[in-house]
């Protein structure tokens, strides 16, 4: 058995290195850096930020990393779509029939070599654009622990997303309001999907507060974040004040109180050292908090201030370093790179490079389209039985969207989130081990009977 495996990984490591070497002939690989040179050195100097280090910064990031990956995420799947489509096309997949390969090697051996690649690719475009941060900070002065942080983050104790849906509905009910012609199961999904987008809104005079557990016990020579963003109309912005008021639950000598009279920028944001709360602190540390906030605005002339408390209230701790930060966002976007290459290959398996090419395209955008789809259905549209299919093809495709994209890396590094080890997990086993093992069964199979199709 040992030496039968042995040997089946010499031959799918033969396979990538032929695939590998037919693509550095093909100048593919000369063309892709090129194409990442001009993202990565052009782009950063011709896109400029609001001159504070946090702005140029996230500009770097967001701009950079993002354009580059969706270069690579195209150029792989396109890539993809071409290594077995061209090799049936042109007959070439004939010489396998009467070699002791067999079409599971073939396909994990060209995947094995897409995974090469982009490796490689994406190591150089994250190293580069590090270094440029590393110059940006020392050419201005700028302080790495100001900018390049990473840090946990802590959001409210709220009911679960079901919880709260399922008190809305009875809400609803209550109030003779529910929709007609719905189910009480479609009417609990739409409000389910739409929680996490949910606004709660604090008038002028009103308070409101929001309960956290630490995911690590915060120490006497810690600090923690304060971070809430809302929306308000800009025009009334400038008239609101409020106090926040960060607290251990149940000690009344363990509080910290900040009056803020500038909410010009839909994000505020404080430090709160952790010795302000050394009266509770035991010797595990402190993890739990309550942040309560009061509008003080006018009631006559200032808005309600409108937030999502499951997105826009969170707390931050320290946590890690932010180039291991860096990594973790580097090992997402490659999980995602490597599904893509499997869907592109199952594909090339199916279909001629062309046809391969459009269904890939198509794809994406029903992806995109879907998850827009997906966070703006209403109740009314339920009704609708002409929109019953594209709703549930839209929810199919989220779903899968969903589990590929847990989170968005670029948007956790730029903002200093620390991307945890849980979700960092989820995403490769989703994307690197649950979905390609899916897509090589398809894959070998079509890929079987066309092989031999050919070969008779």
């Amino acid at each position: 058995m040992l030496r039968r495996m042995k040997e089946s990984l010499r031959r799918m490591g033969g396979v990538a290195l032929l695939a590998t070497r037919g693509a550095v002939r093909a100048k593919v690989v000369a063309a892709l850096l090129a194409l990442l040179a001009v993202c990565v050195v052009a782009l950063p100097g011709a896109v400029k930020g609001d001159g504070t280090p946090d702005g140029d910064l996230r500009i770097l990031l967001s701009y950079t990393l993002g354009f580059s990956f969706g270069i690579l995420c195209l150029a792989t799947l396109w890539s993809a779509c071409a290594l077995f489509a061209a090799e049936i096309d042109s007959s070439r997949i004939q010489l396998s029939v009467v070699k002791p390969v067999r079409p599971f090697e073939f396909w994990v051996g060209k995947w094995l070599a897409l995974l090469a690649f982009n490796a490689v690719l994406l190591a150089m475009v994250y190293v580069t654009v590090y270094a440029q941060l590393q110059w940006h900070l020392r050419r201005n002065g700028w302080t790495a622990a100001d900018c390049l942080v990473s840090r946990r983050v802590a959001r409210p104790l709220l009911p679960s997303p079901r919880e709260s849906a399922l008190q809305q509905y009875e809400n609803l009910r209550a109030q003779n309001a529910l929709p007609k012609n719905l189910t009480r199961r479609e009417v609990l999904r739409t409000l389910e999907e739409k929680e996490d987008e949910r606004y709660d809104g604090i008038n002028p005079g009103e308070s409101a507060s929001w309960r956290f557990h630490l995911p690590r016990p915060l120490g006497n020579a810690d600090s923690v974040t304060v971070r809430v963003r809302f929306d308000t109309e800009f025009s009334t912005r400038e008239k609101v004040k409020g106090v926040f008021r960060l607290a251990v639950p149940g000690r009344t000598d363990a509080a910290v109180v900040v009056p803020l009279e500038d909410f010009t920028q839909n994000e505020i944001e404080f430090v709160v050292d952790a010795r302000a709360f050394a009266a509770a602190v035991s010797a595990d540390g402190l993890r739990d908090f309550e942040l309560a906030f009061h509008h003080g605005g006018d009631p006559k002339s200032t808005a309600a201030l409108m937030l999502r408390s499951r997105q826009d209230v969170v707390l931050l701790t320290p946590g890690g370093s932010f180039v291991a930060n860096l990594a973790r966002a580097a090992l997402i976007q490659g999980s995602v790179l490597a599904l893509l290459a499997a869907f592109g290959l199952t594909l090339s398996a199916c279909f001629s490079v062309p046809v391969a090419a459009f269904v890939a395209t198509v794809l994406l955008v029903l992806t995109v389209v879907a998850n827009s789809v997906v966070g703006t259905i209403s109740a009314e549209d339920e009704k609708q039985w002409q929109n019953k299919m594209g709703i549930a093809v839209s929810r199919t495709v989220h779903w899968a969207s969903d589990h590929a994209m847990r989170v968005s890396p670029l948007e956790s590094v730029t903002c200093g989130e620390r991307i945890e080890g849980g979700v960092l997990g989820e995403c490769v086993l989703w994307n690197m081990v649950l979905m390609p093992a899916v897509f090589t069964l398809l894959g070998c199979a079509v890929l079987r009977r066309r092989e031999l199709a050919e070969g008779e």
